[in-house]
């Protein structure tokens, strides 16, 4: 099922695109990015109910969040205000749907 998958997607653009597997980033830093969380199926009230359940306390504090390819939504945060994100963390996470 995978070699077909990749087959079908190295042939057809629009496979590639219905097909995507890549993470999806739904907040770069403290900026929500509302055209990925309709993409994503994801409300504002769930996305504030992980930021929640991964102890953010502002928005200030959040350095990036994606949707994973399995529906996971992973919050990368820091309270340390001079905190940066390794660049490396996010290759292969979409920008846009």
């Amino acid at each position: 099922l995978r070699w077909l998958t990749s087959q079908l997607r190295a042939k057809f653009n629009w496979f590639r695109d219905v097909a995507q597997n890549d993470p999806l980033l739904l907040m770069d830093g403290s900026e929500i990015l509302r055209e990925n969380l309709i993409a994503a199926e994801v409300s504002e009230s769930d996305l504030r109910s992980k930021l929640r359940e991964a102890n953010v306390k502002s928005y200030e504090h959040v350095l990036a969040v994606t949707m994973e390819p399995t529906g996971v939504i992973c919050v990368l945060h820091s309270d340390n205000p001079d905190a940066s994100l390794d660049p490396k963390m996010l290759e292969g996470v979409r920008r846009r749907p």
